[in-house]
C-alpha cells in the first residue's frame, strides 16, 4: 500500500453534520495521496453513522479526552503515517485545491510549517471576511510571544519529522484548553521551525456558539496561562521577565478593548481605558493601531481580489 503524503487529523465531538462537511471537503481534494484520521471524543450524536457512511475511507479512533482537544490531536499525530500532518477542525472545511497547492509549496520551499489564509464565516455558510496569518519573522518565537497568535490550526500543515525529532505535541493541561494551539506553535517557533504563510485562502473557518474559542473569558484566561509559561519558564531573549510580561499585557488589553469597539460595544468606560493605554505607552499604542489598520486594509483588498477571481 502506498504511503500517504498527507495525514489529515480531525478531532470531533458531537458535531456530526459539520464533521460530514469537513470530511467531504477532504475527499473532494484534487490531490489524492492522503489518509484521514478522525479522533472522536465518544460523541452521542450521529457521528458513528456518518463515519460508517464513508465506507472505511477513514481511520476512526475513539478516546475520552475530557474536554482536552490537544489529547485527540496527539493521538492523531501518533497514528499518522504521512510525511506531512494537516490539521482540520470538525467545523471547518477546505477548498478542493488545498492539498494540491500545499504539496507544490512543499516541493519548492524548504519550510517546516505552511499556513494558508482562510475565509471566515459566522454561524452560516455566508463568507464574511478573509483572514491572513503571519508574517514570519527571523525571531519568530519572540514575535509570537509579544504579538499574539498569528497561526491557524485548520490552515496549517506540518512536517511530521520535525514534530517527532523535537518531541513537540499539544499540551494536555486543562488550563491551556482553547489556547493549546497557541502553545503548540510557540513551541515549534522556539525550536526554530521555519513557517511559510500563504496569503491565498484555501479553507473556510467557521465561528459559531459551540466553537471552543467563542467563550471569550475562558479563551483569554487560557491564553494568559500559555503566555505566563513561555514568559517566565521558557523564553531567554529577555532577562527582565516582569517587564516583558507588562509589555505583553499592554497589547492584550489594547486588543481586547479594540475587539469590543469593533463589536460596537462602545461605552465611555472602554473609550476611557483606551485613552489611558494610549497615554501610558503612546509609541507602542500608535504602532499597534497602525499595524492593525494596514493588515485590515490588506485583508480587505485580498477579500475582493479572490472573490472577483472566483477562487473560493
Amino acid at each position: 500500500m502506498k504511503k500517504p503524503f498527507f495525514s489529515i487529523i480531525i478531532p470531533s465531538f458531537n458535531q456530526g453534520s459539520l464533521l460530514q462537511k469537513a470530511i467531504e471537503s477532504v475527499l473532494n481534494q484534487s490531490f489524492k495521496n492522503y489518509e484521514i484520521i478522525v479522533v472522536d471524543n465518544y460523541s452521542t450524536d450521529n457521528t458513528n453513522e456518518i463515519i460508517k457512511s464513508f465506507q472505511k475511507k477513514i481511520n476512526f479512533y475513539k478516546i475520552r479526552n475530557h474536554g482536552v482537544i490537544g489529547k485527540s490531536r496527539n493521538i492523531g499525530i501518533k497514528k499518522a503515517k504521512g510525511k506531512w500532518l494537516a490539521f482540520l477542525d470538525s467545523d471547518d472545511i477546505w477548498m478542493k485545491n488545498k492539498l494540491k497547492e500545499t504539496h507544490k509549496l512543499i516541493l519548492k520551499k524548504n519550510f517546516d510549517i505552511i499556513c494558508n489564509a482562510e475565509w471566515i464565516s459566522y454561524n452560516s455558510n455566508i463568507i464574511r471576511k478573509l483572514w491572513i496569518y503571519g508574517p514570519y519573522k527571523k525571531n519568530f518565537f519572540q514575535y509570537l510571544l509579544e504579538n499574539g497568535s498569528c497561526v491557524s490550526t485548520s490552515a496549517s500543515t506540518i512536517n511530521r519529522e520535525f514534530i517527532f525529532s523535537h518531541k513537540i505535541f499539544f499540551n494536555e493541561k486543562k488550563i491551556f484548553i482553547t489556547a493549546e494551539d497557541y502553545d503548540f506553535f510557540l513551541n515549534l517557533a522556539y525550536k526554530k521551525a521555519k513557517f511559510y504563510f500563504l496569503n491565498r485562502p484555501l479553507g473556510i473557518h467557521l465561528f459559531h456558539k459551540q466553537s471552543a474559542s467563542s467563550n471569550f473569558k475562558k479563551h483569554r484566561k487560557a491564553t494568559l496561562e500559555v503566555l505566563k509559561y513561555h514568559v517566565f519558564k521558557l523564553q531567554k531573549f529577555n532577562k527582565n521577565k516582569d517587564n516583558l510580561w507588562l509589555k505583553i499585557n499592554f497589547f492584550i488589553l489594547t486588543k481586547d478593548l479594540l475587539v469590543k469597539v469593533s463589536l460596537k460595544n462602545i461605552r465611555l468606560s472602554i473609550l476611557y481605558s483606551l485613552i489611558k493605554l494610549a497615554l501610558l505607552r503612546p509609541v507602542q499604542f500608535f504602532l499597534y493601531i497602525l499595524k492593525i489598520i494596514i493588515k485590515q486594509m490588506f485583508q480587505f483588498f485580498l477579500f475582493y481580489f479572490y472573490l472577483v477571481l472566483n477562487f473560493k
